[in-house]
């Protein structure tokens, strides 16, 4: 089989297998190392990604005012509000579209200010 993918050009490379001159209990013993590093390796990934995570939080807490999120939830129920009317008729389509580009345009602004 591997004279013909030889043949067809496709290089074949094996991997894991057992070398000429060590037992198979060395070998496992080598892949159970190698199990091993990779543990530590992914481990130290997740250590390095939850230390960015918790620098961010901190950053963004200790950015981000204390009158911001209460501004955002009072959008969201304007918002809700206004969808829900259009929805049921009671209010047009053009104000509608009025009202969100007044919210979009007042969340710009608030972007601005904190960046």
């Amino acid at each position: 089989m591997s004279s013909e993918k030889h043949k067809e050009g496709i290089s074949y490379v094996p991997y894991n297998i057992i070398p000429l001159n060590i037992d198979s209990e060395t070998w496992a013993e080598i892949q159970r190392k190698w199990i091993d590093v990779d543990r530590e390796k992914i481990k130290a990934l997740v250590d390095v990604a939850k230390e960015i995570v918790n620098g961010l939080k901190d950053y963004y807490l200790k950015k981000v005012h204390k009158v911001t999120l209460p501004s955002y939830i009072l959008i969201a129920i304007v918002v809700i509000v206004a969808t829900i009317l259009t929805g049921l008729g009671k209010v047009s389509g053009e104000t509608f579209a009025f009202l969100m580009g007044t919210i979009v345009g007042y969340i710009i602004s608030l972007l601005s200010k904190h960046m």
